[in-house]
């Protein structure tokens, strides 16, 4: 195998990775915004629930590729947390700015900051096991 083969191998399981676990996240998210019944029909607009998968898969793919460079070892795991807790929060603001419903939505944006932050320290905790 020569070392540009190689890479190109590298690369593509990269890109596999991400849109693997990216489309994974968002998927879960997605069934579960669709099991939840509401006394009012629910539509989603499907080019804002198109970026609130790229918003996931973009996350996954950055977070992915700092893993791959060797970020881990210097931020133990911090970046790639930071950057897959934010990722994951966008998307799901975003999916919910996707509902499609005859009422009017509030959010508490204290709430909604609170919510990245678990997001975010969920995702940067390191495993005590390694």
């Amino acid at each position: 195998m020569t070392p540009k083969k190689g890479k190109n191998i590298r690369l593509g399981w990269l890109i596999c990775g991400f849109l693997t676990m990216g489309t994974g996240i968002w998927a879960m998210h997605l069934i579960k915004m669709v099991a939840y019944h509401l006394p009012v029909e629910i539509a989603y607009d499907l080019p804002i629930m198109i970026v609130s998968w790229l918003a996931a898969v973009i996350a996954s793919g950055i977070a992915f590729y700092s893993l791959h460079r060797g970020f881990a070892r210097r931020f133990s795991l911090l970046i790639p947390g930071i950057l897959m807790g934010s990722g994951i929060g966008s998307m799901l603001y975003i999916g919910m700015a996707a509902m499609r419903v005859p009422a009017e939505m509030h959010h508490n944006y204290w709430i909604v900051a609170l919510s990245f932050l678990v997001a975010v320290i969920s995702k940067s905790i390191r495993n005590p096991q390694k």
